[in-house]
């Protein structure tokens, strides 16, 4: 066979298919070349990325008050989270976002998150700042310790910070929720007005459906006629934390707890609608402008501990996150203070305790804005076992305060409802705030 020097036309048809092509070793430099750089930029842009965040997140540090220790991950895990809204006028852009300049900070606003094992559902109970409850001793940062005492659930947060500490507000607050619920808490994360504001606007705002005439010019400074509004940060605020002035309403903090977990609703479904979750650039924003005006406990304070919760719960839907508010009625002794229908209560315990479902009969608000009733019975495998009341020990603690405790009369629980104060029917409602968020 004779034999001829191949020239490039004959490699055209088979290149595609060649197992190492043949390419020039110049050509083969700078392809590795191109790609170290391309791998070292990239490794660089994640490590400036992650020291940027990781910069950001303030770390409450309260672990030696609370005398333990959070494990190095919750993989696999429940997990209880204790939120708090402050009312802190202090730091950048809180000034701003309301006309009461108390210099003092309290507890606006308090929640529970339970998410489940499985990550495939998220429950949050309010918990009403006008609830009485007993506070227990609490130890603060400065090596004093509180008295215990039977008081406005709010207060535990003042008590605590006694002196401007806010890990010893917060873990005040954190007992006081655990002696209250027989809840083991696990983390807890602070959110101040900025904070709740900034990750709004991060969104590029929000659409609300005012259901309601506001006029309350002094307080909140909010004037709204009823209708489809678009909010920025901090008129979102205004509305979530709005008491008087509002058409129908009774100024109490059970119907404002409803504004705030609507509001709550809209912000995930707004995150989901952007496709934050796959768009660097918009998650950063988003989570950035939120991390600097949180504070974290320990366990979630690093970035990537929160990185791989946050993937942990990718798959959740709006209608897997539920909000509920705790089965209370108004105090005989003071109309303007609340006490907790325990019988109704120790079901919703239970179910975060044992990281099963919501007992029959709770009413809940889903993330798509639903308002409806729990109907299923938790599978009996699922049930907690019979005799044990993890959360017993709370309800039978004796009232420092006969005042409070003794000639209690039969009341109406006050309980979450989906009008909003409105006319209207809660499957309305929802459908006018699905067109309100589409711009219909």
């Amino acid at each position: 066979m004779s034999s001829h020097k191949k020239s490039a036309k004959d490699y055209i048809g088979r290149i595609r298919h060649a197992k190492k092509p043949p390419y020039p070793p110049k050509i083969r430099r700078a392809l590795s070349c191109a790609l170290v750089f391309l791998l070292s930029f990239s490794l660089t842009a994640a490590l400036l990325i992650y020291a940027d965040l990781s910069g950001r997140v303030n770390n409450l540090g309260a672990s030696s008050l609370l005398g333990r220790t959070p494990p190095d991950s919750y993989d696999g895990r429940a997990l209880n989270i204790l939120i708090i809204g402050s009312d802190s006028r202090a730091g950048k852009g809180n000034q701003t976002l309301t006309n009461n300049d108390d210099p003092t900070e309290r507890s606006d606003t308090t929640m529970i998150m339970h998410i489940s094992k499985d990550r495939s559902q998220v429950n949050v109970v309010s918990i009403p700042r006008d609830l009485i409850v007993d506070i227990p001793a609490c130890q603060r940062s400065d090596g004093s310790t509180s008295k215990p005492q039977r008081a406005q659930f709010n207060w535990a947060y003042s008590i605590g910070s006694l002196g401007g500490d806010r890990a010893s507000a917060v873990v005040c607050t954190w007992k006081t929720v655990e002696k209250l619920s027989g809840i083991h808490i696990d983390e807890s994360i602070v959110v101040d007005f900025n904070g709740f504001s900034s990750m709004i606007d991060a969104l590029g705002g929000i659409n609300i459906y005012v259901p309601t005439k506001i006029n309350d010019k002094i307080n909140s400074g909010l004037v709204l006629e009823p209708g489809c509004k678009h909010f920025n940060g901090k008129e979102a605020l205004a509305y979530a934390r709005v008491r008087h002035g509002v058409k129908g309403s009774d100024g109490s903090d059970i119907q404002r707890i409803q504004r705030q977990q609507a509001v709550m609703g809209i912000m995930m479904r707004a995150a989901l609608q952007k496709n934050m979750l796959t768009s660097l650039n918009q998650l950063y924003g988003f989570v950035g402008n939120g991390l600097g005006a949180l504070t974290m406990s320990e366990g979630l304070s690093s970035v990537s501990q929160l990185a791989g919760l946050g993937w942990s719960l990718q798959s959740l839907k709006p209608d897997q996150l539920l909000f509920l508010t705790l089965p209370v009625y108004e105090a005989p002794f003071d109309h303007n203070r609340l006490l907790l229908s325990e019988k109704k209560a120790e079901p919703i315990w239970d179910s975060f305790i044992n990281d099963t479902s919501l007992p029959p009969g709770v009413e809940v608000r889903d993330g798509n804005g639903n308002v409806h009733t729990i109907t299923e019975q938790t599978p009996a495998s699922q049930s907690p076992q019979a005799g044990a009341s993890p959360s017993a020990s709370a309800s039978e603690t004796p009232a420092t305060s006969g005042s409070i405790s003794q000639d209690l009369r039969p009341a109406e629980d006050l309980r979450q409802s989906g009008s909003l104060n409105s006319k209207l029917s809660p499957e309305e409602l929802a459908e006018l705030q699905r067109k309100c968020e589409a711009g219909i």
